[in-house]
């Protein structure tokens, strides 16, 4: 059996959620998708469309159906998934400290009820 050595790179905890996100990359349409999974770091998420890796952008971000998180964020990872979807990994590069403590603290409670 194989054990992982390498300890967790993960500043936070990440968890499976499905909420409301817009993302919008520079000179294309708004585009919507749907969190896969979320921490105060970053998004996976999954879109009808490519973006491209390492491509900057905007996003709304809707948690629990509360107020909006704007953050900047970067592709770092981009896949097509069986069904012709993309799914896509951002990671936040510009994000308010009330909105990365709104994302610990949603988190946390979903850590919390498992």
């Amino acid at each position: 059996m194989y054990e992982n050595s390498l300890p967790e790179k993960r500043l936070f905890s990440r968890v499976s959620v499905e909420c409301e996100l817009t993302v919008s990359p520079v000179n294309m349409p708004m585009l919507p998708a749907t969190v896969i999974n979320i921490s105060a770091s970053g998004i996976y998420c999954v879109s009808s469309r490519s973006i491209g890796e390492l491509v900057r952008v905007n996003i709304v971000l809707r948690i629990n159906g509360g107020e909006d998180i704007l953050a900047r964020s970067v592709v770092i990872r981009e896949e097509e998934l069986s069904d012709g979807s993309y799914g896509i990994g951002l990671f936040f590069t510009r994000i308010t400290e009330q909105g990365r403590n709104m994302i610990i603290e949603y988190t946390s409670a979903i850590e919390s009820t498992g």
